[in-house]
């Protein structure tokens, strides 16, 4: 090559370098991204070459990546020690974008718009974007071949680009940015420094800048297990999670199928405080070959493990020709999958093995399990034994599902529960009286989505989920004469018609059970009915939303203040007496409708 030569782009190039620069990148900082990635590439290719070759030029010289600034001339320089290119080899890398297909590609990018086809792993996409922030770029490269010309690249761009010889004299590529105007930002120290700690801090190959490594020496994800100690893995959480705490678990996957990735998710001890905001950022931080790619990458993770935090690093996922979204592939499906299990399998083993650590997390994410209950159906049956209730035989400690059923009682053939606003108020619910009476445990819930979920779930273990406010039990058939319904016999049955009279446009009707010990009285769903809290939950979901309900009133047929309205019917103060027994019922549900009705009421039998 004698003096300097001038090449016109073609023109697809030009059109393709046009969009690359102002349509494919929607930030601007990727560049300096996209010259570190093509600087590992150049080392780890010398770095193979020198096990097998001992004909390379400078040998000796370490394999690195070093930065420079020039405020006053508006350089900003990446220099590697890589495998260097020849004159043929920098025409080619530089026009690989230049294939048969090019023009094809931007046909499809101008028309439509689209963002996401894979040129990444070709030099020219990535090299290219440095003119988002440059008007002037020159390349200057020695090849490890040890009688090769240094080559000079230079080009502003817009529609050609020069090369002469040069007189570099070691291995590898320098580039030269000469910074846009508006480009200041990218001339300041501490810039340089965020983003090589953000997209590039665990590249294999040192980062030197200002007289120092700038870049973090290893890539724990990538380490082999035995290899890292649990103050390792902490620092790294806090490093990546942003906080104090140390994390509550965490599991460090090395997945070889049905995808090929690394993985290091946690736990926080702690959830953040708007987490159940569907809306809120969320999601793992994607690498591929310790490259940063994208923070926050929800496509990893099913909604309802929103809360992990962690890395992943993966050469399987295809990205588009920015590496700022990656596609929808079945790859991405299947790493989400295996973290998915991964962290579930982890879950189980936690609470078979450790209790106590796994009611702190029950306490912090036990919404976030009932969620995927509801919502992943393929993996319910996985999720279902992580789930805790508190319950009618456990003040302190909730309880398992499996627990729950080695202490069935004879005959059982229901997994029972109970709806309330509040523990306190379920413990004293008339709804229990029964259950305690006879041993049998009641789950108690107080979640607005609970009563939802659970009356969805069918079967467990071949029993069926009851809502203890239902009309039909299943009770074990040593007690079911004591759910037998009757609507009485004598002032009974007087009282019973006289309340479905009174009550006409509340109730939909009226019957005795000896399933009540203590109350006076309760509500019971009619089979098939919208449960009380759910009802509830759709109507503060939506303020304005009415749900007419009638519901089933059940009456004890011993209790004293039954007797007394059976035996005074024609008492002038029945009818008040009958409108306080229907508020009563609805207190018992924590949900009274009218307090002024029931306060106009009582106040005059106390005065």
């Amino acid at each position: 090559m004698a003096g300097e030569e001038r090449f016109e782009f073609k023109t697809e190039i030009q059109e393709l370098l046009h969009l690359i620069i102002h349509t494919l990148y929607t930030h601007r900082e990727i560049f300096l991204r996209e010259l570190l990635s093509n600087a590992v590439d150049a080392l780890s290719k010398v770095q193979f070459e020198t096990l097998t070759n001992s004909d390379i030029y400078d040998k000796e010289q370490p394999l690195e990546i070093s930065i420079k600034l020039d405020k006053e001339k508006r350089f900003l320089t990446v220099e590697d020690t890589g495998i260097g290119m020849t004159r043929d080899q920098l025409i080619q890398q530089i026009g690989t974008i230049a294939h048969s297909g090019t023009k094809r590609f931007v046909q499809q990018l101008s028309q439509k718009g689209e963002k996401d086809n894979q040129f990444i792993g070709q030099f020219g996409v990535g090299f290219y974007s440095v003119f988002m922030v440059a008007d002037r770029v020159s390349l200057e490269t020695r090849s490890m071949e040890k009688d090769a010309q240094a080559v000079y690249w230079e080009s502003d761009g817009l529609g050609a680009y020069t090369l002469r010889e040069s007189e570099k004299r070691k291995r590898g590529t320098t580039i030269t940015l000469h910074l846009k105007e508006d480009m200041d930002e990218f001339l300041e120290a501490y810039r340089i420094k965020n983003l090589v700690q953000k997209y590039s801090n665990y590249l294999p190959f040192p980062i030197q800048f200002e007289g120092e490594r700038i870049n973090q020496a290893e890539a724990i994800w990538r380490k082999n297990k035995k290899d890292v100690n649990e103050e390792e893995y902490k620092a790294f959480y806090k490093q990546i999670g942003f906080d104090f705490q140390d994390p509550l678990l965490w599991e460090h996957i090395h997945s070889e199928a049905p995808v090929q990735f690394k993985a290091l998710i946690y736990i926080p001890t702690q959830a953040p405080f708007d987490f159940m905001n569907r809306d809120a950022a969320h999601g793992l931080k994607l690498y591929t070959q310790r490259v940063f790619i994208q923070d926050d990458c929800k496509s990893l993770l099913p909604h309802y493990l929103r809360f992990l935090k962690g890395v992943v690093d993966t050469e399987d996922i295809p990205l588009n020709v920015s590496r700022e979204t990656i596609q929808n592939d079945v790859n991405i499906l299947k790493i989400n999958k295996v973290i998915s299990k991964k962290i579930v399998d982890a879950l189980t083993h936690l609470a078979e093995n450790d209790a106590e650590k796994y009611a702190t997390f029950w306490k912090q994410y036990g919404k976030f399990i009932k969620e995927g209950v509801h919502s992943e159906f393929n993996h319910r049956d996985k999720l279902l034994p992580l789930l805790r209730f508190a319950s009618t035989k456990s003040e302190s400690t909730d309880v398992s599902l499996k627990t729950y059923l080695e202490r069935k009682v004879e005959g059982q053939k229901a997994i029972y529960y109970a709806y309330g606003d509040s523990l306190s108020n379920l413990r004293r619910s008339p709804h229990l009286e029964f259950f305690t009476k006879h041993g049998i445990e009641v789950l108690l819930v107080h979640d607005p989505m609970d009563d939802l979920i659970l009356s969805q779930l069918g079967e467990y273990e071949e029993m069926k989920w009851i809502n203890v406010e239902s009309k039909e039990l299943e009770l074990p058939e040593a007690l079911k004469a004591e759910e037998q319904e009757s609507h009485g016999e004598g002032n009974l049955k007087d009282l019973a018609d006289k309340v479905r009279s009174i009550l006409q446009d509340k109730v939909q009707s009226v019957r005795y059970a000896a399933l009540l010990t203590d109350s006076p009285c309760r509500f019971i769903n009619q089979e098939g009915g919208v449960s009380h809290s759910v009802r509830k939950m759709m109507m503060n979901l939506d303020r304005d939303l009415t749900i007419p309900i009638k519901r089933d009133l059940e009456l004890n047929p011993n209790h004293p203040f039954i007797l007394k309205l059976a035996e005074n019917l024609e008492a002038a103060q029945t009818e008040s007496d009958i409108k306080i027994l229907f508020h009563l019922a609805s207190l018992y549900e924590g949900d009274l409708e009218d307090p002024r009705e029931l306060a106009d009421l009582i106040l005059p039998k106390l005065t």
